[in-house]
């Protein structure tokens, strides 16, 4: 056999080695997500995961009707196509993405939020199941279900966990939405114990150094918003984390009759800076956060609520166009009456993860006037 033909061959199951089938990407991932918190493997189990994947296919087949708004698209009707038993029963108690770019994505995203991470970090969970169907763009509908659990662990659990790097600064989109106001925020931080567990007495601190940082509190006795989470204080920044910065929490209640006090610290990731006319970086950035810095070459409004601002190249080779999209509240922080065409030729630094819609459209979206700044 050829020296070429060895590489080649190499170079193959490599390839095959490293693509995983996506659901047990996701497995991977979950695990991850477990292991850092400090808890046990949990597996793929077929029977739930055969349920997720028929939920999925119901959410594709009625992705464009009002079945798929908001909590909707947990209770499957039997009368739209693609409903059955199996798929109903996920659908109530998963975990749902309706449109992301890879399952790994879209475990992220739960993790981000407080009412979807729960049941992923209990220690009392042995499986899950994973479900997911192809839109005709490429993206995922995504499902992921979780197999009883034995209650027992240790517990309680915090996330993220003490001495922890590398974490988010941000809130992911979550619905139901725990911040009062339907807000946005820093990356939560929960300290979750058994469901039904008498947990009374909540008070907290998150600080930076020596500075103090706002938050939401929410808890057992006390919820954000009216959407309440069983056993779980939750932290909620009002505002994103700072990169590469220390934070420590410290809660105190009273649980199993006796007061108690958690303290820990972690630590943000730091955001690496990407020119926006460089492809190969930005599509390696893809549900990174990053700062992302190049010239705008023009601006508009999507629509009455949103404003855009269209950086590096005016043609795109890869992708269409890169965007950074920006709520119109924020962007009056930002320009006053200033619209946005009047920012082509500026050059802006953005903070924010660079997400993939349709296969084509790069997008950065902001929700505070801080995560643009213009250069020039």
């Amino acid at each position: 056999m050829s020296r070429s033909w060895i590489v080649a061959l190499v170079l193959l199951v490599a390839r095959l080695a490293v693509a995983a089938p996506p659901d047990e990407q996701a497995l991977d991932h979950v695990n991850a997500y477990r292991a850092a918190a400090g808890l046990a493997a949990v597996r793929l189990d077929p029977a739930l995961s055969k349920g997720c994947m028929e939920h999925a296919k119901y959410m594709l087949l009625n992705r464009d009707t009002d079945a798929m708004v908001g909590l909707a698209a947990h209770k499957q009707r039997p009368e739209l196509p693609g409903a059955t038993p199996a798929g109903a029963k996920c659908g109530k108690a998963a975990d749902l993405y309706p449109g992301v770019t890879s399952l790994t994505i879209a475990i992220d995203g739960w993790m981000g939020g407080i009412y979807h991470r729960r049941p992923m970090l209990d220690p009392g969970l042995k499986t899950i199941g994973v479900g997911y169907a192809t839109l005709p763009d490429g993206s995922l509908m995504a499902a992921l279900m979780f197999g009883e659990s034995t209650k027992k662990g240790a517990w309680p659990v915090r996330y993220p966990a003490a001495d922890q790097t590398r974490v988010p600064l941000e809130y992911a989109n979550e619905i139901p939405n725990p911040i009062p106001g339907q807000g946005t925020g820093g990356y939560p931080i929960t300290l979750q114990f058994p469901a039904f567990d008498e947990v009374t007495g909540v008070r907290a601190s998150l600080t930076e150094g020596k500075t103090k940082v706002p938050f939401h509190l929410s808890d057992p006795e006390h919820l954000a918003t009216s959407f309440g989470q069983y056993g779980v204080v939750s932290v909620i920044p009002k505002r994103l984390l700072a990169p590469n910065q220390r934070y420590t929490v410290r809660i105190d209640a009273t649980w199993k009759g006796k007061p108690q006090t958690w303290t820990w610290s972690f630590t943000t990731l730091s955001l690496r800076t990407l020119d926006a006319s460089d492809e190969t970086a930005m599509a390696g950035a893809i549900g990174i956060p990053s700062v992302v810095k190049g010239t705008v070459t023009y601006g508009g409004m999507m629509n009455t609520e949103t404003a855009f601002l269209q950086i590096g190249k005016s043609k795109q080779g890869t992708y269409e166009m890169l965007s950074v999209l920006i709520p119109i509240a924020v962007w009056k922080q930002l320009a006053g009456k200033a619209k946005p065409a009047s920012f082509k030729g500026k050059t802006v630094e953005v903070q924010a993860t660079p997400t993939l819609v349709q296969q084509k459209y790069l997008n950065l979206k902001i929700a505070e006037a801080e995560q643009l700044r213009v250069l020039r």
